[in-house]
């Protein structure tokens, strides 16, 4: 089976160890975020076929499910902010990489935002 997870920037930029295709994984997850602001910059369809946030900071009424798998594909999210509004509508940008390194460099007037990362569990 294979789920799309997010892993938001400021996440992955203090914790977790990069990977690439076909790197085996083990991550926690959680599955109760709302995909609102998500589906904002990448619209409805995309933000609806996000299964999970991987997540290292956990509190204790979060429910952190761990999952180990393989990865399958790895895109970088970009958007563009606005300072007044926050994120502009639309805006989001999904480019296929090689490897999830931290310090993944903004394009431009598009800030790195995370990755999508499809996963086979």
């Amino acid at each position: 089976m294979q789920i799309t997870v997010w892993i938001d920037r400021a996440d992955w930029n203090c914790c977790g160890e990069p990977f690439q295709p076909g790197s085996q994984v083990t991550w926690e997850l959680r599955r109760d975020i709302d995909t609102a602001w998500l589906s904002e910059a990448l619209g409805p369809d995309v933000a609806a076929g996000v299964d999970a946030f991987q997540y290292h900071h956990s509190h204790t009424d979060m429910v952190i499910e761990p999952a180990s798998g393989t990865v399958a594909r790895i895109q970088a999210v970009h958007w563009k902010t606005d300072p007044q509004t926050g994120t502009v509508r639309g805006s989001g940008v999904l480019t296929d990489v090689a490897d999830a390194e931290r310090g993944a460099a903004n394009r431009g007037e598009l800030t790195f935002e995370g990755f999508l990362v499809d996963l086979e569990v």
